[in-house]
């Protein structure tokens, strides 16, 4: 009688052992699910930059001009588009790439309007310094 009283106690203690388990991952999924969490997590956001750098600062109209850089922060295959400034307005210039694994882009641009254009480019929402090249008949 009292082997089968502990044999009954251990499976009742196991019992509850399980099912305060199961409730405790039961409960870390829904708080997990809520968006809210009782374990620390570290992550550390990492801010987005992106460098721009021209092949060529005086060059002939039409002239195909090489611009590279390098982005942080921004993910492999984001669209890179080119930008100009026209009339005090950044406007979009024909030109997109895309950022390789290596979070580098390469585009060129070619211009017919003669005198200083001032290009930059904009990826996931970062914008990197403007260059200048000069395009002369």
């Amino acid at each position: 009688m009292r082997a089968q009283f502990i044999r009954r106690s251990a499976a009742v203690v196991a019992g509850l052992a399980l099912a305060a388990g199961g409730l405790g991952i039961a409960g870390a999924l829904q708080a997990n699910a809520a968006g809210t969490s009782n374990t620390a997590v570290s992550t550390t956001a990492v801010a987005r930059s992106i460098t721009i750098k021209a092949a060529g600062t005086y060059v002939p109209l039409w002239a195909k001009v090489p611009l590279t850089g390098k982005t942080t922060g921004i993910a492999k295959g984001t669209v890179v588009q080119v930008q100009r400034l026209q009339s005090g307005k950044w406007v979009n210039f024909p030109a997109t790439t895309k950022v390789t694994s290596k979070g580098t882009y390469s585009v060129w641009v070619a211009s017919g309007r003669a005198g200083v254009n001032k290009f930059r480019v904009v990826a996931a929402k970062t914008a990197s310094p403007s260059v200048s090249i000069t395009y002369v008949k």
